[in-house]
């Protein structure tokens, strides 16, 4: 089978990091709003049980504060640390090939109709496999074609999917 399209993107710390601040600006925004309202919400809580002196119930919830915090604030950082350490000075060039009903990374078929979410930057596209996984193709990287044609080819295939941001 003939490739239609073939992109040669290196991935550099500068790339993650915008990965990173592409995702948290378009799906952050629901988590950091639930977070605020949990917040608020076992803090109104261990009030209300030191105002009526239940001071046991008040302990757990100030345990559930901190580990609550813990959770959603320390967890994701030491896992952003331990990604950008392993990327960091390391950079590394993958090539997609991309064909009529799927495509490769390392040899390895992804099929259209499996992507979760397909999202256009100025600079490149973003692949999601899941909710947090996704593929960055630079729009300067392709060897075989041109990034306005796969724009094209890949809204056709994954229609409902497909999101260009400005």
């Amino acid at each position: 089978m003939n490739p239609l399209f073939k992109n040669t993107t290196k991935y550099t710390t500068k790339t993650y990091q915008k990965f990173i601040n592409f995702h948290n600006k378009k799906f952050d925004l629901s988590s950091t709003l639930y977070t605020i309202v949990m917040f608020i919400l076992i803090i109104y809580c261990f009030i209300y049980s030191i105002s009526q002196k239940t001071f046991l119930l008040a302990l757990v919830f100030f345990i559930a504060f901190i580990l609550y915090s813990i959770l959603k604030i320390y967890v994701p950082t030491q896992k952003y640390k331990k990604t950008k350490n392993k990327y960091q000075d390391k950079p590394s060039y993958y090539t997609y090939i991309f064909y009529k009903m799927y495509f490769t990374i390392s040899d390895k078929p992804i099929y259209y109709f499996k992507l979760h979410r397909i999202f256009e930057t100025t600079d490149c596209f973003y692949l999601y496999i899941d909710d947090d996984t996704a593929f960055s193709v630079s729009k300067s990287g392709f060897k075989l074609g041109t990034a306005e044609e796969f724009s094209k080819f890949i809204q056709k295939k994954c229609f409902f999917k497909y999101r260009k941001q400005k």
